[in-house]
């Protein structure tokens, strides 16, 4: 049986800021709480250690000094405290122990060892919450050890982003320097986002300057938090230093000891300490979203710092992002590296100045070593998109779905490919692997009704039934899943089915007041072109209600109908509201300009009316003021106008 771990969790209220972090403050940890054990050794409720009779202290000698040390490790948020040692000194010998830790824990002693450790899954755990913030959704998130520090990855959507943070302490102060900031659809620079994810992620905890946190006095504040939870003083922590990190598979360890050399700093740790002291005032610029003034200082940092890679590529990612400025962002960077090294930046300016070899070779260098896999899964995504081979586009889907098989973009992006180029198994496999990555009815039904979609758009209606029938099996009441089903089945020549269904998928549109403007449309032309039911169709389109995108195509379908039944007065005022929908806004496509014309010939030649033939042609010409067909119409009505206008005068005179 495990040893029971008291837990301490951190204030969330407390941590979870959007601004810059401020200095810490006692309260912010609040006091430790350890799991009550029942049968079975396992945690029934929490209560706070100073309130619990059983104190886990013990009285020990500690480098030939009487102390004190917890006998159990104790959790402070996704921090272990595995061993924590204080001594007593000063003391008067002889010592009677007879007392045992209730003689002793009030005197204040000198903190002499903490033993901490980092588990990677208690982390995870701690910063996902916090990195809500970032993206309207947050789907995965992930930590893992690296050289003298973590890594820090979070996906959220079509956007990823991924950071470093450094180990780099000073006495008994944790420091952390945020490096390799990178990113795919965040619509900003990386360093930005993830300035603003260290602010969450620490609270109140620390101070940030840029892109450096600091954590004065660490071991003031664990002895703060924990001795007096249990009754003791809190220890004086001057002594105490920093060890180095030491990484394990699952878990970082550091050490706070008095006896401890300074901590001897790596190459990337000093280089990125470097960097963050030269480029602070423009840090803190980025973090706020003054972006202008950012990249002013960055400038400035270069005189300071000439062609420093990492502030080119800073001022790249402006560029890139403000827009308007490839030529002069892809002139910069390639006065300090070669733009193929520059990661998803040059790639992306490589891409907007039409290069785009040399954005495939950038985006295959920044992929080499990517640890964090969504970010590599999107980043092979755009690189499929630049790829020009079939074959070369579907290696990169099939290489982003590999690296992150549970990530819905990458194997939409893949879906939609297969269903392009005719992959039918393929693009089958892959909607049924969609399915069941979504959790819940609705989410799956939105699956199967956007892959149900896609395959009816290319023709494959067999299959599209198949999956709009999945789809109503997640929510049998759905309308457009409904005449999604209808439209599949009409296609196949299942008319009667089909229109029992468009009629069953309008009533559960007329339930929740919105009847579906595509079924009522759908049920319309069916009636008229299988059915010939031109008055009930013209019903039918009559109810597609004045906020509908598909207004005009309704108000035409009405002109159309009426004039083939006779009814002329009828049909030009389904055609005249046509036309008042197109001058209110109304949404409008290539087809209206044709719509128009029709109407415009309805007018001169049903009704001999060509002064309201030459308003629908005046309108379909401020739509397409370069369609010959449209002007010569418009001449012929014009010119017929000014005969008609003439003989009117001559007739007059006589």
């Amino acid at each position: 049986m495990g040893r029971l771990v008291p837990k301490l969790p951190l204030d969330i209220a407390g941590l979870v800021r959007s601004g810059p972090l401020t200095q810490a403050r006692p309260s912010s940890i609040p006091a430790p709480v350890m799991p009550s054990p029942r049968k079975g050794g396992e945690p029934d409720e929490r209560r706070v250690l100073s309130q619990d009779g059983r104190v886990p202290l013990r009285l020990t000698v500690t480098r030939g000094v009487l102390g004190l040390e917890l006998y159990e490790p104790v959790e402070v948020g996704p921090l272990t405290v595995a061993a924590l040692a204080v001594v007593l000194p000063n003391l008067k010998f002889p010592v009677d122990l007879s007392g045992g830790v209730a003689r002793f824990r009030h005197r204040r002693g000198d903190l002499e060892r903490v033993e901490l450790a980092l588990p990677f899954e208690a982390l995870v755990r701690f910063v996902t919450p916090r990195l809500r913030s970032l993206f309207k959704e947050v789907n995965r998130t992930l930590v893992w050890g690296r050289n003298a520090g973590i890594g820090v990855g979070v996906a959220g959507g079509s956007a990823a982003l991924a950071f470093d943070l450094l180990w780099v302490p000073t006495h008994g102060d944790a420091r952390f320097v945020i490096a390799r900031a990178r990113g795919t659809g965040l619509g900003g620079p990386a360093l930005g986002h993830a300035i603003r994810a260290v602010d969450s992620l620490f609270g109140d905890l620390g101070t940030r300057r840029g892109r450096l946190v600091t954590i004065a006095g660490v071991g003031a504040l664990l002895g703060k938090a924990l001795l007096p939870a249990v009754g003791a003083r809190a220890p004086g922590a001057e002594r105490v230093r920093f060890s180095d990190l030491a990484l394990a598979d699952d878990r970082l360890t550091v050490e706070l000891d008095a006896e401890l050399p300074p901590p001897a700093l790596g190459v990337d740790a000093v280089r990125e300490l470097e960097l963050a002291l030269l480029v602070a005032d423009a840090d803190e610029r980025l973090a706020t979203g003054d972006v202008d003034a950012a990249r002013d200082r960055y400038v400035a940092a270069l005189e300071r710092g000439p062609r420093h890679p990492e502030v080119v590529r800073l001022i790249a990612e402006i560029d890139s992002a403000v827009g308007g400025r490839g030529e002069a962002a892809l002139g910069l960077l390639i006065e300090s590296l070669p733009a193929h090294r520059a990661g998803l930046v040059g790639a992306e300016l490589l891409a907007a100045m039409g290069d785009l070899a040399g954005a495939r070779e950038s985006l295959r260098e920044a992929l080499r070593d990517e640890p964090f896999a969504p970010l590599a899964a999107l980043a092979w995504c755009k690189l499929a998109a630049f790829e020009t081979n079939a074959a070369d586009r579907r290696a990169a889907l099939d290489a982003a779905v590999a690296r992150a098989p549970g990530l819905a973009e990458a194997r939409w992006a893949r879906f939609e490919a297969r269903v392009t180029t005719g992959d039918v198994t393929g693009a089958l496999a892959d909607a049924e692997h969609l399915e069941a990555t979504y959790s819940g009815g609705r989410a799956r039904h939105e699956a199967c009704q956007r892959a149900a979609r896609a395959f009816l758009a290319h023709g494959y209606v067999k299959d599209a039934g198949r999956l709009f029938e999945r789809a109503l099996r997640y929510l049998p009441d759905d309308a457009a899943a409904t005449a999604g089903l209808a439209r599949a089945l009409l296609e196949a020549g299942r008319k009667e089915r089909a229109a029992t269904l468009l009629e069953r998928a309008i009533q559960l549109g007329e339930r929740r007041g919105k009847p579906d403007p595509d079924a009522l449309l759908d049920l319309a032309r069916l009636l008229a072109d299988q059915m010939l039911d031109l008055p009930q169709a013209i019903a039918r389109v009559r109810e597609v209600s004045a906020s509908s995108e598909r207004l005009v195509e309704a108000r035409r379908l009405e002109g159309l109908w009426r004039s083939r039944l006779g009814d002329v007065a009828g049909a030009s005022l389904a055609y005249g509201r046509m036309r008042e929908a197109v001058e209110l806004g109304a949404r409008t496509d290539a087809r209206t300009v044709e719509w128009l014309v029709e109407a415009a010939l309805f007018e001169r030649e049903a009704r001999l009316e060509p002064a309201s033939a030459e308003r629908h042609l005046g309108i379909a010409l401020r739509l397409a003021p370069h369609d010959p067909l449209v002007a010569a119409r418009y001449r012929e009505v014009a010119a017929e106008l000014a005969e008609a206008l003439r003989r009117e005068r001559d007739g007059r005179r006589r």
